[in-house]
């Protein structure tokens, strides 16, 4: 991605105090974080392709991501996509005067067996520069006692919370974050942690960017079964070639 002008930034900045969950956390409780849930999809409401990482957001779109995560105390993806995307889940696409203050988010990993690469570069990246931050990497009970001390000895943080036929039980793992200090929780993917978190009631606000592409039935779908809460619009906003919007889902409504 080349170089960005101010005014791509302006813009980043602009849409996001225009939407108002993202300048209160009225929505954290003591009981959770507030939850902004975000993802990039074709036209076709494709994410991924099967065990690849596809590129949808142009960098328009992109600095606008990186302005939310800027936004957010925590960042948090599912373990399918540190192993398919080896990400860093830091700050990097805002203007060059804010890169050596501006704040990283917290990297959250949800991983119930402790799959996670010891040279994933989330637990590599802070080993080399001091403002990125370990990961938190959020397991089951029935993880493996030596792996998770080779993880800790390298500074990761491993919380242990329920698991429910298998998974990660969503409510404990917000409970836990919010006593770690996290009050503001932005979910990025991949597509079972999006699925996850759209069927648990508990995201304040969806931002969703839609790239103009056609992925085709091989591509991994965004949302894996209907939803059955109404997803309210409050905002849309073109950055560059995407599309990008900014909803409530009406949970509770009968």
């Amino acid at each position: 991605m080349g170089e960005l002008s101010n005014t791509v930034f302006s813009h980043a900045e602009e849409f996001v105090q225009q939407v108002p969950l993202l300048v209160t956390s009225s929505h954290a409780t003591i009981s959770r974080p507030a939850i902004t849930l975000t993802f990039a999809q074709s036209l076709d409401g494709k994410i991924s392709l099967p065990g690849q990482q596809l590129l949808l957001s142009g960098a328009e779109s992109m600095a606008m991501t990186h302005r939310l995560r800027s936004m957010h105390d925590g960042i948090l993806v599912g373990i399918d996509t540190v192993i398919c995307d080896d990400p860093q889940l830091c700050v990097r696409h805002v203007p060059a005067s804010e890169l050596t203050s501006v704040a990283h988010p917290q990297p959250i990993v949800l991983d119930s067996q402790l799959r996670i690469p010891l040279t994933a570069r989330l637990l590599v990246g802070p080993q080399t520069n001091s403002r990125l931050k370990m990961p938190f990497i959020v397991t089951g009970p029935d993880h493996d006692p030596a792996r998770r001390a080779q993880l800790e000895q390298m500074g990761a943080r491993v919380v242990v919370v329920a698991c429910d036929a298998g998974r990660l039980c969503l409510d404990a793992v917000v409970r836990e974050l919010r006593q770690l200090g996290i009050m503001r929780l932005m979910v990025e993917g991949g597509a079972r942690v999006i699925q996850a978190f759209l069927e648990s009631q508990i995201v304040d606000l969806l931002i969703i960017t839609i790239a103009p592409v056609l992925v085709g039935s091989s591509g991994v779908a965004a949302a894996l079964s209907p939803l059955s809460a109404p997803i309210v619009p409050q905002l849309y906003e073109q950055f560059g070639r995407d599309v990008v919007m900014a909803a409530t889902i009406q949970h509770n409504v009968c």
